[in-house]
């Protein structure tokens, strides 16, 4: 089988049992406009006027504890420089949650904000790792009540993001219910240790889902998710959730082996768009890679094998790892 290097691969809306897909390259064009906001308060963000709200193309939203100062530091120092372009085209923000925080750990993040001016507060979120999918939709929600944007990126402080030709790629398959990462359609839900789902009962495989170490949903996606955020079942991988939480409306599901977005990293490929799980060192070291060399690695190597999602199969069948391709 031959494989080209662009990995597009769009589904509409699947069941575990069973799916009908379309395989196509991509090249919409978003006819939508940006619909009115509306009005309201949501439970876990205070709600801020939406009559000049700060307007962009992609709003990043990179979740971070309050205790990762050096690894916040680190992103600014890395691939937040590798666009120059203005707030028009990109919005970040590092997503913190406050509550519970003592008087000098509050005051240490409103200094830091001060200083750089990228931090977005949850006040009425705790963080916990068993709360990641709550913060994840707080997220959401404090992105919609705050910002205009046409796209949204959901990623952590352990990822390298190549902000310029994400976007770049972006505005080739931008659609209004685009739903765009590394999918997996076979997984079987943890039934014991830390990322145990004692909650999940809908079948007994996660629906398909977005890898979270970074995916991008719509504005229209994020304003479903945000508006309807008090109705959801919370599960506790944020990304399994929202997965589920999307599982039923007509979403354009895009499978880019370009987003290394697993639990851990595939390796080190030029044609990554984003790597997740990475020591500050490493997102250093390519950071430099990509100034002097225009390449993300000094070598490329290959620790875990990659796939094309197959929506001709069912879920259960879809994601099988292939050796001796050059799948990224």
């Amino acid at each position: 089988m031959r494989f080209y290097r662009t990995y597009l691969l769009v589904a509409g809306a699947f069941c575990s049992i069973c799916t009908l897909a379309v395989i196509f390259n991509c090249g919409w064009e978003d006819s939508s406009e940006i619909r009115g906001r509306e009005n309201g308060k949501h439970d876990n963000i205070a709600l801020a006027s939406t009559a000049h709200l700060p307007e962009t193309f992609l709003f990043v939203s990179v979740l971070s504890s309050p205790n990762e100062t050096e690894r916040r530091q680190n992103v600014r120092e890395t691939w937040f420089r590798l666009s120059a372009k203005g707030p028009s085209v990109f919005i970040a923000k590092f997503v913190v949650g406050t509550m519970g925080l003592d008087s000098e750990e509050r005051k240490i993040l409103e200094e830091e904000n001060a200083k750089f001016g990228d931090l977005s507060f949850l006040e009425r979120h705790e963080e916990a790792y068993d709360k990641l999918a709550k913060k994840t939709l707080a997220s959401f929600q404090n992105a919609y009540d705050n910002f205009k944007f046409k796209f949204f990126l959901k990623t952590d402080a352990d990822s390298f993001v190549r902000i310029t030709p994400l976007i770049m790629n972006l505005k080739t398959v931008q659609h209004p219910m685009l739903y765009w990462g590394f999918l997996d359609g076979r997984a079987k839900p943890f039934r014991k240790g830390k990322w145990k789902e004692p909650e999940w009962n809908l079948c007994d495989r996660y629906l398909p889902y977005q890898l979270g170490g970074g995916y991008i949903l719509s504005y229209e996606l994020v304003r479903f998710l945000a508006t309807n955020a008090p109705l959801f079942r919370i599960y506790k991988n944020e990304d399994v959730s929202v997965g589920a939480w999307l599982a039923g409306l007509d979403v354009k599901y895009v499978h880019d082996p370009r987003f290394d977005t697993e639990w851990t990293s595939r390796g080190c490929s030029n044609e990554y768009l984003i790597t997740h799980k990475h020591t500050t060192q490493e997102m250093t070291q390519m950071y430099e890679n990509l100034k002097t060399t225009g390449k993300l690695c000094a070598k490329e190597i290959q620790r875990r094998l990659s796939y094309v999602y197959d929506f001709s199969k069912p879920p259960s069948e879809c994601c099988t790892r292939i050796n001796g391709t050059n799948i990224p």
